[in-house]
């Protein structure tokens, strides 16, 4: 029996095709190509990252915890630390706006992970009777509460950079001993000499933490997909849910017989860093070790595909669909207008 292929592309619609040449996007793209020419749209309102994978995971969530993938349990140290009480978190600049402040990503250079890394030893210090903060490496940290359970309503990083973080500041309320030690972080952080020292070099300070990844480990989730991922957090999340794990690299030696998850968060990743001049070489790099195997599979064996792209449609494609030879030629500039 024909097994499904779920891939995982966000922003694959978001890009800024007016940076991306004209040849790049009609010839150097065949295997996109002729999924977005054959595929069928199926509405979906499932946006964000943590979104999308619940649905792909089939995963039974409780109504507390729907705004987070509960990524952070993945990375409990010990036994006394409960999972409920973790989260994931990332030093990011909060730019004021009009009404609000914006997310801005702070870029994992060695300057700013140096910089970063002087300032979350000192909070460590600082807060060690509200928590403990461990570093998971690449920029990205664990915070275990002591007192309270981690707040569940942040979604994962990629999904807010550049977007206002008021929304999210007015449910941290709904936990007063939460939102007290959100206010005693940021203010220790807007302090900082590394920060007045990064804005005197003309650097984003690092003034604000953007925390993610809250919530228990989930009961009920399609435990047979093969999790194809090159994301060492959501490789992490994956292992100890006790799914089989492989590299985008396998690919090519894809059983299509079999449920398979193919998850790659690059593209959303440099449009949010702002990184658009690589975006180019990885469009073509997806196309080479991402689409073109997934193609041959369905091809072959007859797998069905349905790609996620964080979208208001899915596209589902199956073998049938490949005989649908009098649908016009699409390329991403023509799904978009």
């Amino acid at each position: 029996m024909p097994g499904k292929i779920q891939l995982v592309l966000p922003g694959l619609f978001d890009l800024p095709l007016s940076e991306l040449k004209p040849e790049t996007l009609v010839d150097g793209l065949p295997a996109l190509n002729r999924i977005l020419r054959l595929a069928t749209p199926r509405p979906n309102q499932a946006f964000s990252i943590d979104a999308i994978l619940r649905q792909v995971l089939a995963m039974e969530t409780p109504p507390a915890q729907s705004a987070s993938l509960p990524l952070a349990q993945s990375f409990a140290p010990s036994a006394q630390h409960q999972p409920r009480r973790l989260l994931l978190f990332q030093a990011v600049h909060l730019r004021p706006d009009l009404h609000s402040a914006i997310i801005v990503p702070i870029q994992n250079n060695q300057e700013n992970l140096h910089d970063v890394g002087i300032i979350i030893n000192d909070l460590r210090e600082l807060f060690d009777v509200d928590c403990d903060i461990i570093d998971i490496g690449a920029g990205v940290f664990l915070i275990a509460l002591k007192e309270f359970d981690a707040p569940y309503h942040y979604p994962h990083i990629l999904s807010v950079l550049g977007k206002a973080a008021n929304p999210y500041v007015e449910q941290s309320r709904q936990s007063l001993g939460w939102y007290k030690l959100l206010n005693e972080m940021q203010m220790f952080l807007h302090q900082h000499q590394v920060n007045q020292n990064r804005e005197q070099r003309g650097l984003l300070p690092a003034n604000s933490l953007w925390f993610w990844g809250g919530g228990n480990r989930p009961d009920k989730f399609d435990q047979g997909i093969v999790w194809y991922c090159d994301d060492p957090v959501l490789n992490r999340f994956a292992a100890n849910l006790g799914l089989r794990i492989a590299r985008l690299d396998d690919l090519t030696k894809l059983v299509s017989t079999t449920e398979a998850a193919v998850i790659d968060l690059r593209l959303l990743e440099q449009l949010k860093t702002g990184a658009a001049k690589k975006l180019a070489p990885l469009l073509l790099d997806i196309e080479n070790r991402l689409l073109q195997p997934l193609l041959r599979a369905i091809e072959r064996d007859r797998a069905n595909l349905c790609l996620r792209a964080g979208f208001e449609s899915d596209l589902e494609l199956g073998a049938g669909a490949m005989l649908k030879f009098w649908r016009r030629p699409r390329d991403l500039a023509s799904w978009a207008g």
